[in-house]
């Protein structure tokens, strides 16, 4: 019975600060999005709000995409 009182006890004291850190820290997932005035756009990467787009999409070649942030036609699969 000594062994298994002293294997949950070490057990215990091994995963308390796992258990502590979960409960103090702030989840990271819950983030909410800004509220944005009437027509701006929240970017979630920036994590700011930003201006209507007020130019027309460019007419991209293939192989690319445009990009409405720098209005700009981009390699697929850059960012």
């Amino acid at each position: 019975m000594g062994k298994l009182t002293r294997r949950s006890a070490t057990l215990t004291a091994a995963l308390a600060p796992i258990a502590a850190l979960s409960i103090v820290a702030p989840a990271t997932s819950s983030a909410q999005p800004l509220d944005c005035r009437d027509g701006f756009w929240w970017d979630p990467v920036a994590n700011i709000c930003r201006p209507p787009l007020a130019t027309v999409p460019l007419n991209c070649s293939g192989g690319t995409y445009w990009s409405p942030i720098s209005n700009a036609c981009r390699p697929l699969g850059q960012v």
